[in-house]
């Protein structure tokens, strides 16, 4: 069994892959969720599965970047469910994790999958989808809304939170996800694409801090 864990927005989504590849999910949206929710729906699923956390082969988890708040109570989660106990515990990029829950056909396509962050500002990082395979075609950075509207192309594809923010030119064919494609699906989704196995990291929960991006970037850039 696999449960996977994604914090890092105001979306919390829970799920557990059991027996037989089914995936049962727990998700809801809204301010202050994660400390109320995440425990709660990661004992109702597991008791779903009359399962405890010694039965689970792996951990996954959304490292960032994203929300502080909603990165910080998951690491503390996952480090309360761990401790003592022998389970793997991977991570995966938070924004990766958006594009490889796109669904996606023999189209090749850029993918910008971002997130909310201050003033005039997005969380981004972009992918490149060729027909068969999915990459990262940057790093995850903090960057101004003007920046990134002025990148997009046809056929391109936003999915996150935020992208309404963006004032997208007329004309052109954008495909849009908000943060109902933000689910703890996607990382096992990733978790079960062999070509996607390789940007997993096996981390010491103990030491785990999440990639909070430091908003200081954008405190410290020249607005």
């Amino acid at each position: 069994m696999i449960l996977a864990i994604e914090t890092s927005t105001p979306v919390c989504s829970i799920a557990l892959e059991v027996t037989g590849g089914r995936i049962w999910e727990k998700r809801i949206e809204g301010h202050g969720v994660h400390s109320e929710r995440t425990f709660t729906f990661i004992e109702e699923l597991l008791d779903r599965a009359n399962a405890t956390i010694e039965d689970l082969d792996a951990i996954l988890f959304s490292g960032g970047p994203g929300s502080y708040t909603g990165l910080r109570i998951g690491a503390s989660a996952i480090k309360g469910l761990l401790f003592g106990r022998d389970v793997a515990f991977y991570t995966f990029p938070t924004l990766f994790s958006f594009a490889a829950g796109v669904e996606l056909d023999e189209t090749a396509r850029t993918i910008y999958s971002v997130i909310d962050a201050r003033r005039e500002h997005l969380y981004v990082q972009t992918f490149k989808w060729n027909g068969m395979k999915l990459k990262p075609a940057s790093d995850p950075e903090i960057a101004e809304i003007s920046e990134i509207e002025s990148q997009l192309s046809n056929g391109d594809t936003i999915i996150g939170t935020g992208w309404e923010r963006l004032d997208i030119q007329l004309g052109l064919k954008i495909s849009t996800v908000g943060p109902e494609g933000i689910s703890a699906n996607n990382l096992i989704k990733a978790w079960n694409q062999s070509y996607l196995k390789s940007y997993f990291t096996k981390t010491d929960a103990k030491l785990f801090e999440p990639n909070y991006l430091n908003m200081a970037q954008i405190n410290n850039s020249n607005l």
